[in-house]
């Protein structure tokens, strides 16, 4: 016998489903259209929403690491910035319906990022608006605002709910291995055609598309960061200590693997970051009082006498990324890595001068017609489309135009004068003292994680002032670090509470002891 109520389910469900089939089938004739992209974005995210109202929260730490960028919206978003909105939003309505749904307090580090947002909305109106190209406007540099508006909102998704003790170690693999796949982007030339589609997710990087795949030759900076996030994972889960003073000895050859790993990129600032992070972790984990001084002391110098005759016998990338040490390089990659250190040089000396002029209000990240203009006609090396050359100085390049200073100083006081730079400092000093304080009183089986995260968070305010900053970045950058801490800690840590035992009151009685 037919049951009615299941025959109406399924001729509903055809109903819907039929007509939904023949409208993508419809749509798919023109696939790489932005209308039939956005079509089957929305189908998909229909389709997928339950899963994500549902699990949103690990898919998110999950985006806030992954490289992946989706192309089928307007302007290429990353995925980070993608799922912290859809987050949030979901943690807000969660709130809004449930009066136990609430965020974790931390009002040191709400302030500061509320006075970076405001302060940016306020310049961003006084210096002509969030534009976007991407969206018919006439002025552009909106996605800088956006980036740094969503850096804001990362903290406040992070610290929508604690983190279940039991599920501290997933959610820390979850956040430091997302970016693994990143090493797909330097697959391109490798990858046979119909495989090509995959890097509309991930997409290729410059040295891919300009040539054919060469380990050593080339550089291959995806490649590095995946091999990076696997070495920051273990000094993230398992800290100096647990890599080289466990009884897992294969630990410490594949830490060392995935550090050497990491000079295929041929980026100085990576090595600098994990020269300065293991040499913290080694005083802050308390090593310094053990036997592993003289190991790490014998290591050192027996990598610095094999580097000595053989430096100029590594491959290009390797030297390129260690051409800081005063040793024998070829000039190829001495003179490569020279070059982009004379190009900051340069940058900062036009530029520096002129922070007095925007200290009160910033220049914002709104860019003109006359700026485009100009970025488009200059080709490197300063020379416009019709041959003649351009008398300009550095601070007139394309990338200080657009407020890529590759410096955290001017990429902080040009755009938002003296109040970004209140903000940034606000920022580090709250940040920092969280990540003390979960350090210090956290619980012990975070104790590594914990810190991690304060040596971490030293090393990017120490690059912000000497090596390598962008505000819109950096925002993020110590809110992630603050509020994934918060949420594995569930708030900002203290000394524990000593409680005085009630005293005890004894009464005398009055009765006299009866003889015997």
């Amino acid at each position: 016998m037919t049951n009615p109520a299941a025959a109406i389910k399924m001729l509903v469900t055809y109903a819907i489903c039929i007509p939904v089939a023949m409208l993508v089938g419809y749509v798919l004739t023109d696939p790489l259209d932005y209308g039939t992209l956005g079509f089957l974005g929305l189908v998909i995210a229909l389709i997928f929403s339950p899963i994500f109202i549902k699990w949103h929260y690990p898919i998110m730490v999950f985006g806030l690491g992954c490289p992946m960028y989706l192309f089928f919206l307007v302007g290429d978003p990353p995925m980070a910035q993608v799922v912290v909105i859809l987050s949030l939003g979901i943690a807000i309505v969660e709130r809004s319906l449930n009066a136990e749904r609430r965020f974790i307090s931390a009002p040191s580090m709400t302030w500061p990022l509320v006075f970076t947002a405001a302060m940016a909305l306020i310049t961003a109106e006084l210096t002509g608006g969030i534009g976007l190209h991407t969206m018919g406007g006439g002025v552009g540099g909106g996605k800088k605002y956006i980036a740094l508006l969503i850096s804001v909102a990362t903290y406040f998704a992070l610290t929508s709910r604690p983190i279940a003790k039991e599920r501290r170690h997933f959610y820390i693999a979850l956040f430091f291995l997302s970016a693994l796949p990143s090493f797909i982007s330097d697959l391109f030339p490798l990858l046979p055609s119909p495989l090509t589609y995959i890097n509309l997710l991930f997409p290729p990087t410059a040295e891919a598309m300009s040539g054919e795949f060469s380990m050593g030759a080339m550089r291959l900076g995806a490649f590095a960061y995946s091999a990076g996030a696997v070495a920051t994972f273990m000094l993230a889960r398992y800290g100096l200590k647990g890599i080289f003073m466990s009884n897992r000895p294969l630990r410490i050859p594949f830490f060392l693997l995935m550090l050497v790993l990491t000079l295929f990129g041929g980026f100085r600032t990576i090595i600098a970051s994990y020269i300065c992070i293991i040499f913290m972790l080694f005083f802050v984990e308390g090593l310094h009082r053990t036997r592993l001084v003289l190991v790490f002391f014998m290591g050192i110098i027996l990598t610095g006498a094999l580097l000595v005759p053989f430096s100029n016998k590594l491959p290009y990338t390797f030297q390129r990324a260690l051409s800081f040490l005063p040793l024998n390089w070829d000039a190829a990659p001495k003179q490569d890595a020279e070059g982009s250190k004379l190009w900051r040089q340069r940058i900062w000396e036009a530029t520096w001068p002129k922070v007095p002029d925007y200290l009160l209000l910033g220049k914002g990240y709104a860019l003109r017609a006359d700026d485009f203009a100009m970025m488009g006609d200059m080709n490197n090396g300063g020379q416009f489309a019709n041959g003649a050359t351009a008398q300009m100085d550095a601070s007139e390049e394309g990338l200080a135009i657009s407020s890529d200073f590759h410096d955290g100083k001017l990429s902080t006081l040009i755009p938002f004068g003296i109040w970004g730079g209140i903000s940034i400092l606000w920022l580090m000093v709250a940040g920092q003292r969280v990540l003390y304080r979960n350090w210090k009183y956290g619980d012990l089986d975070l104790k590594t994680m914990n810190a991690y995260l304060l040596v971490g968070n030293t090393y990017h305010i120490i690059s912000f002032f000497f090596i390598y900053g962008a505000y819109q970045n950096d925002v993020g950058q110590f809110g992630t670090f603050a509020g994934l801490s918060i949420a594995l800690n569930w708030g900002v840590r203290g000394p524990a509470r000593q409680t005085v035992p009630a005293p005890v009151m004894t009464f005398k009685s009055s009765a006299r002891p009866q003889p015997a």
